[in-house]
């Protein structure tokens, strides 16, 4: 212990005498640990850290008919309550999303609610921070009995004041008492994302989105699938005799209700921490897509590591006289090692702490940046936990390794009486030797790096950019949602109506219309749509959108053939059922054949027996995008708002003036306004605005910033690596230099040779890392789809950045090695 004091005090002194070379390599590896353990603390909280209870040990139950094995499809509650009471599980819960309107000032904020079992809580295994949880009697389909559960941050902002739990909070419009407080911390089953509010299942009616429900109908009905299932299974029974419980209780099933289970079978998957779904998760995409981050972040560690090690190398030389003075005193070559491996230890150990601060503030950044995008709550705590210092300690250690250890071994094997009488600053030994070895991986690196931040620039630059297929020019949307004030469905859609009559009639608005979604928005819907007379199973996949009249000509296209639909059509459930397809689809179900006038309908999920009613098709309309990532148009169903509307509508309206969007929003407020003040307008805005706050562009774009980062650290540390050793060079050259110019040399030469050596040190690592380059490319577009590839802008832009940036790292040494007099730099000694 005394020995490992000494060398401490010893790397303290050491480190204090040279400043400017501990401040580098503290910011150096700052920079590098704290890439790491940025990323590192997501991967934690996606895919590590524990989650509440026993969460963790959850296994989804998926429902899909035996003889189509991938028909997976949601539970309605009855075949929940049936298979919950037959005991092949130890608890087994359900539970659904809906988006809920909470006040907001004088506005309506939307935000995620889960409704669940009433032993949700209990088969999770996590205790309330207070009150209670739901009753099965607030379970029942129908119950409609008016009690939430909180989250601990909505507690946290009342102060935790005691009365909080009995008191009342609006939702929809309609009160509701909450019963109780979720634990600090709690997410649910999932990692990261968390509801703001629990409800009990017994609401489901009421609060559940309609897109959701099932042909309209209630939860109570077997024939609705709407619910995910997941649960323990019992730990007393074997695992085949549990699959076997299973598959009977699904044949049962089958058996007692026919109509709505044909074929019903089961499959047990462990749950997925990053998402919920009807059907059982792989997870290798994301997993691959952590690991390809880790990797690249390791990168940079590696290029600051190197960084270290070439300093330590140059420093290594200086102290050449010093450590060979104590292997002469009888000092061992160990301890000379040891000394070194301790101060090397010592830098890494300030670097990590401050990278470990750089981490927390990146990671607090990108938290309050995805929730500002996202309707719902986080449950992120980007504080280093003990997993993120244990990661951080361990980047410290191979580091420490990495860069110390090479510069240790090799000084204490240097020749001590060649040492002895070293009396000039003459280099010895190879021109390109281990420091350039080093450049040269760096370079390569970093060009693996500036690449994977160039893809993923251009691939935001090309989103912000992109269009579904229409001009933005002079286009407003507004988002409503009268279900959010309790407006029940006739009243929503008469509210619907008024609203779009009111700004049909505005002298600025060319044309307006009503649509179910919005392209590029943050949700879709799709259908499986069939020709009448074929098989179900060859029915292709359609966005499925509901649209009223002039939907085509407000986003400034046109019908390609037919027709567009009819205000009855908008207005009236009583019209004939009419539907226009695109060119995609109207070429995947009809071939060659003219599609117009042919009948279609909804291919049912299966399980459903009943036939879905025959659509005619009126018009073929032009192909359009649907999210900001399809790589071109997708197959689109057009129905008319009079058949299926829905309670949230989005309100499309086109100015006649393309620069006139900005001054049409307000206008379109006023009528909003006018037809009913308490209107929950959900958003309004030029649909320019709208695609610049979309989801999937703030993917897109904190993606790129992240690799950006990322590229343009791995830049600056190569070019101080370039600079490091080109500046080594010259020092150790200043004789030589001199001598040149003596016997003729211009400085224009000498700063040729310099820039030739630093340029070819360069281009080494840049024709090493073309390889490593394409491969992470191809990586990136594997894993992530529809980015990466081999971007002939991207592969060419990085290696000339690297390459201007080592001819400056090169060019300020050669400047500074043509400054000194020839016969001052004779008498170098």
């Amino acid at each position: 212990m005394s020995r490992l004091l000494h060398d401490l005090r010893y790397a303290v002194r050491g480190l204090r005498k040279t400043p400017g070379f501990t401040t580098v390599a503290v910011v150096v590896l700052a920079l590098g640990v704290g890439a790491n353990s940025a990323i590192f603390t997501i991967a934690n909280a996606l895919v590590f850290k524990p989650l509440p209870g026993r969460a963790d040990e959850l296994v989804g139950v998926y429902a899909y008919d035996r003889t189509t094995p991938d028909s997976f499809r949601a539970f309605s509650y009855p075949n929940y309550a049936d298979l919950r009471d037959r005991g092949v599980f130890d608890g087994l819960l359900a539970q659904t999303f809906a988006l809920v309107g909470l006040p907001s000032g004088d506005t309506t904020r939307r935000t995620f609610a889960a409704l669940v079992s009433s032993n949700y809580f209990d088969v999770i295994g996590v205790r309330l921070a207070a009150g209670r949880t739901f009753t099965r009697e607030e379970e029942r389909p129908g119950a409609r009995l008016p009690v939430a559960i909180v989250g601990y941050t909505r507690w946290k902002e009342s102060g935790f004041s005691p009365a909080y739990v009995g008191s009342s909070l609006r939702i929809n419009g309609r009160t509701f008492t909450i019963v109780g407080v979720a634990a600090k911390g709690f997410a649910g089953t999932m990692a990261v994302v968390a509801p703001e509010l629990w409800l009990p299942l017994g609401e489901y009616d009421t609060v559940v989105n309609d897109f959701l429900k099932s042909h309209g109908e209630g939860l109570a009905s077997r024939a609705h699938a709407g619910l995910m299932v997941s649960g323990h299974v019992s730990r007393a029974m074997p695992e085949a005799v549990s699959r076997a419980r299973l598959d009977a209780a699904a044949r049962q099933l089958a058996e007692q209700h026919p109509a709505e289970n044909k074929g019903l079978a089961f499959v047990t998957q462990r749950l997925s921490r990053l998402t919920l779904s009807t059907r059982p998760q792989n997870e290798g995409v994301e997993a691959a897509a952590m690991v390809l981050f880790l990797g690249l972040s390791g990168a940079v560690l590696l290029i600051a590591c190197l960084n270290i090690a070439n300093m330590l190398l140059a420093r290594s030389t200086a102290r050449g006289r010093e450590f060979a003075l104590r292997l002469a005193l009888g000092g061992s070559r160990s301890r000379v090692a040891a000394l070194l491996l301790t101060e090397g230890a010592l830098l890494s150990l300030v670097g990590a702490a401050c990278g470990l601060l750089l981490s927390y503030l990146a990671a607090r950044a990108l938290g309050l940046s995805l929730m500002a995008a996202l309707p719902l709550t986080l449950e992120f705590d980007p504080r280093p936990d003990g997993r993120v210092l244990a990661a951080t300690i361990t980047f410290a250690a191979l580091s420490t390794l990495i860069f110390a250890l090479g510069p240790a071994l090799k000084l204490s094997r240097r020749d001590l009486m060649a040492d002895l009488r070293e009396t000039t600053s003459a280099a010895r030994g190879r021109r390109f030797g281990a420091r350039d070895l080093l450049v040269v991986v760096q370079v390569a690196l970093s060009l693996a790096l500036l690449t994977a931040g160039g893809l993923f620039a251009r691939a935001a630059v090309a989103a912000t950019a992109a269009t579904p297929g229409f001009s933005y020019d002079g286009l407003v949307v507004a988002s409503i949602d009268p279900s959010l004030a309790s407006y029940d469905d006739v009243r929503a859609w008469s509210a619907h109506r008024t609203v779009l009559e009111r700004v049909r009639g505005l002298a600025s608005v060319e044309a307006a219309s009503v649509a179910s979604r919005i392209p590029f928005g943050n949700f879709q819907e799709s259908e499986r749509v069939e020709r009448l007379g074929t098989s179900r199973a060859n029915a292709p996949d359609a966005t499925y959108r509901i649209i009223g009249a002039d939907y085509f000509r407000t986003l400034g296209l046109k019908v390609l053939r037919g027709r567009d639909f009819t205000p009855a059509e908008e207005a009236s459930g009583d019209a004939p059922r009419t539907a226009i397809v695109d060119a995609l689809l109207a070429r995947n179900l009809f071939g060659e054949e003219e599609p117009l006038g042919q009948s279609i309908r909804i291919a049912r999920r299966a399980g459903d027996a009943r036939a879905a009613d025959p659509m005619v098709v009126v018009g073929i309309a032009p192909p359009l995008r649907d999210e900001i990532n399809d790589p071109g148009p997708v197959p689109h169903l057009y129905v008319p708002s009079g058949r299926d509307h829905r309670a949230e509508m989005h309100l499309h309206v086109r100015s006649r003036q393309r620069a006139g969007a900005v001054p049409l929003v307000q206008a379109v407020r006023r009528e909003l306004r006018a037809v009913d003040p308490q209107l929950p307008v959900l958003e309004l805005k030029t649909m320019r605005a709208f695609h610049e706050e979309s989801l999937g562009l703030w993917i897109l774009r904190a993606g790129g910033y992240m690799f950006t980062v990322l590229g343009l650290l791995a830049l600056l540390l190569a070019v101080v690596g370039v600079y490091g050793v080109r500046s080594y060079v010259v020092a150790q050259r200043t004789r030589e230099f001199g001598i040149r110019m003596a016997l003729g040399a211009d400085g224009a030469q000498v700063r040729a040779l310099v820039l030739r050596e630093g340029i070819a040190v360069c281009a080494a690592g840049l024709l090493a890392g073309l390889p490593l380059a394409i491969g992470v490319a191809q990586g990136i577009a594997s894993v992530l789809h529809r980015i990466g590839g081999l971007d002939p802008v991207v592969f060419a832009a990085a290696p000339l950045t690297l390459l201007v940036a080592a001819f400056v790292a090169s060019y300020i040494p050669a400047r500074r090695a043509t400054a000194i007099a020839p016969l001052e730099a004779l008498r170098e000694s």
